[in-house]
């Protein structure tokens, strides 16, 4: 995978973890106990985070996840956070190679939900989707 788009997808996790958290993301991030109230993503990001704050940038990552979990919407914090998660993983492609196999195993982030659609005509699930849509009359 292409670093830019690896730290890329980092971002969603380290943010989801630094919302959750706060001002104590950084101290959740390196706790070695479990935090069972944490969601897949948050719990996630907490490994992906506590991986990146024991790399050799580990300040850096500290500092920009520090400034984002103050306002975890805030667009500058995070692209600052996914700055220096990419020159983290420029830095030690051993890192990115770990990262990489992490985020394979990681869940999707967001919501994800299943639906099923019997004898409808004209529906439409999500937004911005192409579908295309089969009814058959009941006999």
């Amino acid at each position: 995978m292409d670093l830019g788009e690896l730290s890329t997808s980092v971002v969603p996790f380290v943010a989801a973890a630094a919302s959750a958290y706060g001002g104590a993301v950084v101290q959740r991030a390196t706790d070695t106990a479990v935090d069972s109230g944490a969601d897949a993503t948050v719990s996630w990001g907490r490994r992906l985070l506590g991986r990146l704050i024991a790399s050799r940038r580990g300040d850096q990552v500290t500092s920009a996840v520090e400034d984002l979990a103050e306002d975890p919407a805030d667009e500058t914090s995070l692209t600052l956070v996914r700055a220096q998660v990419l020159k983290a993983l420029t830095d030690d492609p051993a890192l990115a190679a770990e990262i990489e196999a992490m985020l394979r195993e990681a869940p999707t982030p967001g919501d994800r939900y299943t639906i099923t659609v019997t004898n409808s005509h004209g529906f439409q699930i999500g937004s911005h989707n192409v579908q295309t849509n089969v009814s058959r009359p009941q006999h």
